[in-house]
């Protein structure tokens, strides 16, 4: 027996991680797929489960190694314990790219074009949605944000991330049947070679490619009034001494420090639980703070855990000429907290040596953080990952994107520059500028048009200080959201199952 496909499936997930930051070698977010469409081609449904199993395996095992770091060296779990965690949460998420395999073979096992232009692409776009949502969703290394730099990203504006998603696995699907010809011999496409014509998949990838590049030039936001001096703080805190209460105080005071030459900014940001006090541990402090940056006639805004009653929230609040209170919406499940479903695992916590490790949830509705005459949208680490919630910023009149982080969480790992680039798509999706912190980094200044005009690097202490606008206009997605690709991807597979059992 020959393990070739396996074996193929693997290499082809694995190379896939690297379409992804830090890496972004983009064409592979279209090889890879094209491979995996390829392995998939005459397939049973069984073994097309098998083979997205795999890839899923390979593509996950790189793409979210970092998981590990944050369980063992910062959690302080056992190898083993760590390993087995990680294992877990790497098969969860491979298994959707392996239940879309067993589904597009079981209801469309001919390789026919429809399969490959509608139906595969669309599985994939759907496939990525539902594993944004479920068990509180994980929107991250999606395929769409690869392409934050590429032609394709013109379309981002207007579809969204599931449908650039569509659109690079349609990708895919032409490169593939570009090569069918030569690959028949191997693989039977079961194409009718006789009439097969190059021009017509080479055709439709460069003008969709071609359409793409042009729609980068539309300017569907502008900026209005005068430039914010912004001052973002990286202060490089070890994650290993940051919650050790022997170091709180001079972590406090490293801060105060690297903001003394940077009061002349009109807002001057602190990254996620930059105070690693409690609020009402923390008023002394934060009093003075609020002192400081009223003489200077400016605004700070830093993370903070705040405690109402038996809750505890991860918390954002502006000190000073403004002021304004965050709560957290999205928590991370296992690391902030456990969902009332797997009782059995509320134990885990107790294995895990993570601190502020049982928030709640803050409300879905927030007021409008209003600091500097602008509106933040205001998120904290992996919210803005999440689309709904960026949209929902701008439908309450975000004209300014804000996310802090501490990502020390994941050590030296692919997870910080992941963590940027979806940043980065979101200020593409949105029209927006975009503050993006974090305690070790990586920080930068994002344009509207998901480019980094200023960044620090990781791991060092720094501070960026540079000018970003308020934006005014909607893009057609923030008109439209996500709701309406969704809908037409779901009503696209049910008439091609219908067509295809009309005529069998």
């Amino acid at each position: 027996m020959t393990y070739f496909k396996e074996i193929s499936a693997l290499i082809a997930g694995g190379l896939l991680a690297f379409a992804f930051a830090p890496m972004g070698i983009y064409p592979l977010a279209i090889f890879s797929p094209a491979l995996l469409l390829l392995l998939w081609l005459n397939s049973s449904a069984q073994r097309a489960f098998i083979l997205g199993l795999i890839f899923g395996i390979g593509f996950y095992g790189i793409g979210v190694s970092w998981v590990f770091i944050s369980i063992h060296e910062f959690g302080h779990t056992s190898v083993f314990l760590a390993s087995l965690i990680t294992a877990l949460f790497i098969f969860i998420l491979a298994s959707f790219t392996g239940i879309q395999g067993f589904l597009l073979n079981r209801f469309f096992s001919s390789n026919t074009l429809t399969k490959l232009y509608l139906i595969f692409p669309s599985s994939w776009a759907l496939a990525e949605w539902l594993r944004s949502w479920i068990f509180t969703g994980f929107p991250w290394l999606l395929l769409g944000s690869s392409q934050v730099n590429t032609p394709l990203s013109g379309y981002a504006p207007i579809f969204g991330i599931y449908g650039l998603t569509f659109l690079v696995a349609l990708s895919a699907s032409l490169l593939l049947t570009l090569f069918c010809p030569f690959l028949n011999k191997r693989f039977d496409c079961q194409f009718d070679l006789k009439t097969f014509h190059y021009y017509r998949p080479l055709f439709a990838l460069i003008a969709l490619w071609a359409i793409g590049y042009f729609l980068c030039f539309i300017p569907w936001t502008h900026v209005q009034g005068k430039p914010i001096q912004i001052s973002l703080i990286q202060a490089n805190i070890p994650q290993e001494i940051k919650w050790e209460p022997e170091y709180q105080k001079a972590s406090l005071i490293h801060y105060q420090q690297l903001t003394q030459s940077h009061w002349n900014s009109r807002l001057i940001i602190w990254p996620e639980a930059a105070i690693p006090l409690l609020q009402n541990q923390a008023e002394a402090f934060l009093k003075e703070l609020d002192q400081q940056a009223k003489q200077h006639k400016t605004t700070l805004i830093t993370g903070i855990p705040i405690q109402k009653g038996f809750q505890y929230y991860n918390s954002m609040i502006a000190l000073g000429l403004d002021h304004a209170t965050y709560y957290k919406q999205r928590l991370v499940i296992f690391g902030e907290y456990l969902p009332w479903w797997i009782l059995w695992a509320h134990g885990l916590l107790n294995l895990l040596d993570i601190p502020m490790s049982s928030f709640s949830p803050g409300p879905n509705h927030q007021p409008a953080f209003k600091v500097a005459n602008v509106d933040l949208g205001t998120f904290i680490c992996y919210e803005i990952a999440y689309s709904n919630l960026v949209r929902q910023s701008l439908k309450d009149h975000a004209e300014l994107l804000l996310t802090i982080n501490d990502d020390a969480w994941f050590g030296h790992s692919f997870a910080l520059a992941q963590h940027l680039q979806i940043g980065q798509f979101q200020a593409l999706t949105t029209g927006r500028y975009l503050a993006f912190l974090s305690n070790t980094g990586l920080t930068a200044i994002v344009t509207p048009k998901g480019k980094i005009i200023a960044q620090l690097p990781a791991f060092e202490t720094g501070v960026l200080t540079s000018s970003i606008y308020k934006s005014v206009g909607f893009t057609s997605w923030v008109h439209l959201g996500d709701g309406p690709i969704i809908i037409f991807l779901v009503g696209l597979s049910l008439l091609c199952y219908a067509y295809r059992k009309g005529h069998t």
